[in-house]
């Protein structure tokens, strides 16, 4: 509010500059009024107010990197790829080379980070154990091709067809 009053009053001209300095945040014009309707109630509450507290949206350091990093994860995630948490510091790393960015502005890729981005975005980390930590995609993929061959072959029907593992002999 203080931006608007300083600067001309224009509703407008603040939304676009306030968009400008945090562009994740995209402030418009009816925003700006409803906040100027209750500009009155809003100095009462601050003035009030001896321990305000607020939210804030965080803005990331570098957009652009983190625009590359999202597009990235999504297309690999897609594909079906591992991603563990050296591999997405490694691909920060790439992206911030292309970004152009001095290595003293870059990020720490902490432990810290590593957690709030699989947070950010919903990335879990899977352990494979025996057989599937064994065995390639594409290896499973000409398996399955293999095995459809031989069933088109010797003509089963479906009805014939039984899933069978280990667990049945660890029943009791």
């Amino acid at each position: 509010m203080d931006w608007y009053h300083a600067n001309g009053k224009n509703q407008t001209r603040t939304a676009h500059h306030f968009n400008e300095k945090y562009p994740n945040v995209q402030i418009k014009q009816p925003l700006i009024l409803s906040w100027l309707k209750a500009e009155g109630k809003w100095q009462d509450d601050w003035a009030c107010s001896e321990a305000w507290t607020a939210k804030r949206i965080r803005q990331t350091q570098h957009p652009d990197v983190t625009v590359m990093m999202d597009q990235w994860v999504s297309e690999v995630m897609a594909d079906g790829v591992l991603l563990t948490g050296e591999v997405l510091r490694q691909k920060w790393t790439r992206f911030a080379d292309l970004a152009g960015i001095p290595k003293d502005d870059r990020l720490k890729l902490s432990n810290g980070w590593l957690d709030r981005y699989k947070t950010r975005k919903d990335l879990r980390e899977y352990k494979r154990h025996g057989k599937a930590a064994s065995v390639t995609q594409e290896m499973a993929d000409k398996e399955r091709q293999h095995l459809q061959e031989l069933l088109g072959t010797y003509s089963v029907e479906l009805r014939d067809l039984f899933n069978a593992d280990e667990t049945g002999l660890f029943y009791a």
